[in-house]
């Protein structure tokens, strides 16, 4: 794994989102590092990346180059270590897996990804970050019958409520 300069600070690509204010408040408000690189390769597919462009090993956010917005992938693995319990904050990808790295069932794990989700896409308009480069709540979900979506959008405005004052304003 090699450093790379975050796509959202290469001068050609002018994106607009605001990597700066994302990377100060997520290390505020998460105490945890983000290290931006580039695979090689069988780097793809190791812990913490496994099948994901990004990754979370417990101390650092991981992100690797791919056809995404960097911004959009530390906001989203942030919300993902504010959604999850104290618990599994400490744990590879939160707990969610794959394989010996999942502690939880697919119903927690789809209705944790939605959650993580709608709340990103409230924080989003705070970094810059365009609606059109978020996914869609549900894009990741093993079973959507699963999902709770009055429980995640409650939640994920609770969250945001918390929050709230701690944002940047644009």
């Amino acid at each position: 794994m090699r450093k790379r300069v975050p796509c959202c600070l290469v001068p050609s690509n002018r994106c607009g989102t605001d990597w700066p204010a994302l990377t100060a408040w997520v290390g505020k408000h998460t105490g945890k590092g983000i290290r931006v690189l580039e695979l090689h390769g069988e780097e793809q597919g190791k812990a913490p990346f496994f099948a994901q462009p990004v990754g979370f090993d417990g101390r650092s956010f991981f992100v690797a180059a791919d056809h995404g917005c960097d911004t959009e992938k530390v906001l989203h693995e942030a919300c993902h270590f504010l959604v999850a319990p104290a618990e599994r904050r400490k744990l590879v990808n939160y707990g969610l897996g794959p394989g010996p790295f999942r502690h939880v069932d697919d119903f927690v794990q789809d209705n944790e990804e939605v959650t993580v989700s709608l709340l990103e896409a409230k924080l989003a308009p705070h970094f810059g970050l365009p609606k059109h480069k978020l996914a869609k709540p549900d894009y990741n979900c093993a079973n959507r019958r699963h999902l709770e979506w009055d429980t995640c959008e409650a939640r994920a405005d609770e969250l945001y409520r918390r929050l709230e004052a701690t944002l940047p304003t644009r």
